[in-house]
């Protein structure tokens, strides 16, 4: 057997190391791939995880919501009876303002009959000072008769 030429092996050396060089570089680059597309998917779980909350934020508004439009509609009052009450509330406070107007017109008359029971008692007063004062003198009078009836 021949001897295989150093040139031989020295290009097939170097084919060798083109083909690593090569391997590496590619090697190289589906690793940058493919850290590159894990950051990616931890950055879409992220945002998964985030939508997921505000999703479950969002069933619970929704149900609270409800909750409250069920309540709202249970306490409510219909149309019909709202005007109802509404027309009742009219009528009962003109009905009010007619009252407050015949007690204002029955206070003012009220006050007149107090002024005028106040004039009576003022002119009874004076006419039992006046009475009194003649009974006074009616007796003094008297008194001056039975005097002179007893001098006679």
């Amino acid at each position: 057997m021949k001897p295989v030429p150093n040139i031989l092996l020295s290009l097939l050396l170097i084919a060798l190391c083109g083909l690593c060089g090569w391997q590496w570089h590619r090697e190289t680059q589906l690793r940058a791939l493919a850290a590159s597309q894990r950051e990616a998917i931890e950055v879409l779980t992220a945002k998964r995880d985030d939508l997921d909350t505000r999703v479950k934020a969002a069933d619970a508004e929704v149900l609270r919501l409800t909750q409250a439009l069920a309540e709202l509609r249970a306490n409510s009052v219909s149309k019909d009876i709202h005007a109802e009450i509404v027309e009742t509330n009219t009528k009962l406070r003109d009905a009010i303002t007619k009252q407050n107007a015949a007690i204002t017109q029955q206070n003012e008359l009220i006050a007149k009959q107090n002024a005028a029971i106040q004039i009576a008692n003022d002119n009874l007063k004076k006419l039992a000072t006046e009475r009194d004062d003649l009974a006074k003198r009616l007796n003094d009078v008297t008194a001056m008769y039975n005097k002179l009836v007893k001098q006679e």
